[in-house]
């Protein structure tokens, strides 16, 4: 194999003017770049891109560390960081702890060799986020609220979403109102919270036996909303799901059961995700802003990268709004 010594040889100077000739670096004359670009085509050598990455990669190369990269939510959120990163001139390196444990991840972190991280990680524990922030590495974090020295979080303000959602059921008519789990992370804490607040906020019972965890996922919810069904419990005038994934996986169970979304029961989702308007009927939702959620966090991070010196992070929250579309409907 060619290397660049070979080349260097051959057209008689040192490696790291070959070096600067391949990287356009403009400190080698006119009559030099032409005798190793001659040495380079005479001897067909090929830079070798990963190594030339790897030695780069301290400098131009963000992290981004998620939990999982199935679903609308983390594809729009990757795709609008990755054309951010790639119209400012940094590579994105996308890393997926799926079960890893919180030691694993912050090892994960600390060793990728990025210049800086976009972190979205339930997984993490506070010990561990200490750490990071001991280290002074840039860090933007999208799902919890933290700042400091080069350090900040953008997030979506889920309880808002909520409030927003839970107060449209009960102008609606609905007063008892059922809600459907993800996993437990910051989100669902958040979305969960409003939902008691506003259930409490009216005098209004909280039934456990009508609160289902779905995890997130439709197969999940359809298999909760069975069960419930079969056990014969007096369903709710209207499910709130914490996404609409486990909205439609109710939908698909009532309605296999013989009971009509929206004329008999309400159903409401959270994220708005590209199939809640094709769904049948479609889906009453919070709308979560995922592109500019990438979007703040990509530009917040190179922010951060801007200098050598600790720059002061902050917290950013975006707000969500309400989709009306057919699921949901008025109590008579």
């Amino acid at each position: 194999m060619v290397t660049i010594k070979d080349v260097a040889n051959e057209s008689g100077v040192a490696i790291s003017t070959v070096s600067n000739v391949l990287n356009h670096v403009e400190v080698v004359s006119e009559e030099t770049r032409k005798k190793v670009l001659e040495a380079v085509e005479k001897l067909n050598y090929v830079p070798n891109v990963n190594a030339r990455l790897l030695k780069s990669c301290k400098k131009n190369t963000i992290g981004l560390f998620l939990p999982s990269i199935q679903g609308d939510f983390y594809k729009m959120l990757m795709q609008a960081i990755h054309l951010q990163c790639k119209g400012r001139g940094y590579l994105l390196n996308i890393y997926v702890s799926n079960e890893n444990t919180s030691e694993e991840i912050y090892g994960m972190i600390l060793s990728s060799g990025v210049e800086g991280a976009i972190v979205l990680n339930e997984r993490l524990s506070e010990q561990h986020i200490e750490r990071i922030l001991q280290k002074k590495m840039p860090v933007v974090f999208i799902d919890r609220e933290i700042s400091g020295d080069n350090i900040s979080s953008v997030i979506i303000d889920n309880g808002e979403g909520a409030l927003l959602g839970m107060e449209y059921l009960i102008k609606l008519g609905h007063r008892r109102i059922g809600y459907i789990h993800g996993i437990k992370n910051y989100d669902d804490e958040a979305r969960f919270k409003a939902y008691v607040s506003v259930m409490e906020k009216y005098g209004l019972p909280i039934d456990d036996s009508i609160i289902l965890r779905g995890y997130f996922e439709e197969a999940v919810a359809y298999s909760e909303m069975r069960v419930l069904l079969l056990k014969g419990i007096e369903l709710p005038d209207a499910f709130f799901c914490a996404n609409d994934e486990m909205a439609w996986g109710c939908i698909r169970a009532l309605t296999e059961a013989g009971i009509k979304v929206p004329e008999q029961i309400s159903i409401m989702g959270f994220d708005d995700n590209t199939l809640a308007p094709y769904y049948t009927p479609s889906v009453t939702t919070i709308h979560s802003p995922v592109t500019e959620l990438g979007n703040t966090g990509a530009s917040e991070l190179l922010r951060l990268l801007q200098t050598s010196e600790p720059v002061k992070g902050e917290i950013r929250r975006l707000s969500p709004s309400l989709v009306i579309r057919e699921s949901c409907k008025l109590r008579i």
